[in-house]
């Protein structure tokens, strides 16, 4: 039986993701017991980064670190990996307090409240970290109609 799971569970309640019918990617749970999901993609170690199929695609990942089969190096490089290549989110639940929200911060994950689970949860959502800027728009610098117009 897994002691995760419930808290995981609620975790995603407070986060409002409560529709359960979605795609799901576990990394370090060796099973789940949420339920509900259309797809469970569930392994309980990797040997690597790269163990992952590319053409795995799920919209939410949930990692449960430390993992022991893999080096520091190498669960920093999977956290981007899942963020880049096979995640829409992806939830870090750290039951072992190994990472500093800073580290974590500079890979796209922020922390989150994280009610009945040991350690510290990280949740990355390009919703929120990646907010749009106004300064970025064309109608300020970026835009080529303003090129050799104003002295920056």
């Amino acid at each position: 039986m897994n002691d995760q799971a419930p808290a995981i569970a609620s975790i995603l309640d407070n986060l409002g993701m409560t529709d359960r019918t979605v795609s799901l990617l576990t990394v370090g749970l060796a099973e789940t017991e949420i339920t509900g999901c259309d797809a469970v993609h569930a392994y309980e170690t990797l040997s690597g980064p790269t163990a992952l199929p590319d053409a795995l695609k799920v919209k939410l990942g949930i990692v449960v670190a430390p993992l022991d089969s893999m080096s520091r190096r190498d669960t920093e490089q999977l956290l981007a990996r899942l963020r880049d290549v096979h995640c829409e989110k992806v939830l870090l639940l750290d039951t072992g307090a190994a990472w500093k929200p800073d580290e974590l911060r500079s890979l796209g994950y922020l922390e989150v409240e994280r009610p009945h689970a040991g350690g510290r949860c990280y949740l990355f959502d390009p919703d929120v970290f990646n907010q749009p800027r106004e300064w970025n728009s064309p109608s300020d610098w970026a835009n080529p109609e303003n090129f050799r117009k104003y002295r920056w």
